[in-house]
């Protein structure tokens, strides 16, 4: 456990100078949905920001050919990679909480009214994007490399977007989320869990398909 934490405390430090630009990097969502009354619009830039953040220590380590490194560090692939992923949940963590106080402020600020429905499935929605967007490019970009598979970052948003446009072409769809919207609004706390446990499942799995690929990979 110590050496996870290890591996984790040395890709943030890999990542400080991507970290401090987020701060700066945040205050764009902040414009945005102040500028349209919408914290749900701040919720999910965030959450969309933190992906590319979460990735940016795969161009540090490609950059700085850090693959040497772990190559003899006494750390085994394994552990690696559980510190990566473990390094990728506080991001996602403490990313989804600011994006939690931005909108709130937005919302008292300009003293919109609050739907605590709406207001929790953005949250939960912004958080499984997070996890499913990261559980995507990560064992890409340790099959191939950073650079090649940039590119590939936005393919979550448009597998997202193909499910929206599929699903609300289903015949029944709208009866079903109909009932499905009924139950959450009469169980809400369930809907923030939810988000949470699903971000952190897509984390999971992912990590087991990146394990494969980089106990795999030879230096």
């Amino acid at each position: 456990m110590n050496r996870i934490l290890a591996a984790t405390k040395l890709d943030f430090h890999s990542s400080v100078s991507g970290l401090r630009t987020a701060v700066l990097a945040f205050l764009i969502p902040v414009v945005i949905g102040a500028a349209v009354q919408n914290p749900s619009i701040t919720m999910v830039f965030v959450m969309v920001f933190a992906t590319y953040l979460a990735g940016f220590v795969f161009s540090v380590q490609e950059k700085n050919h850090m693959d040497k490194l772990y190559g003899i560090l006494p750390l085994k692939k394994t552990e690696m990679i559980a510190g990566r992923y473990l390094y990728a949940l506080i991001i996602g963590i403490v990313c989804i909480l600011i994006a939690l106080v931005l909108s709130v402020l937005i919302n008292v600020f300009f003293r919109l009214k609050f739907d605590p429905f709406s207001f929790w499935v953005i949250f939960a929605l912004a958080f499984l994007y997070y996890g499913f967007a990261a559980g995507v490019s990560f064992p890409v970009y340790l099959k191939f490399s950073f650079t090649k598979a940039y590119v590939f970052t936005m393919i979550p948003i448009y597998i997202v977007l193909f499910v929206v446009v599929l699903l609300l072409k289903t015949k029944g769809f709208t009866d079903h989320l109909g009932r499905v919207i009924d139950f959450f609004t009469s169980n809400i706390y369930l809907v923030p869990v939810i988000g949470i446990i699903g971000g952190i499942v897509f984390l999971t799995a992912s990590a087991m398909i990146s394990n494969v690929i980089y106990t795999r990979k030879e230096f």
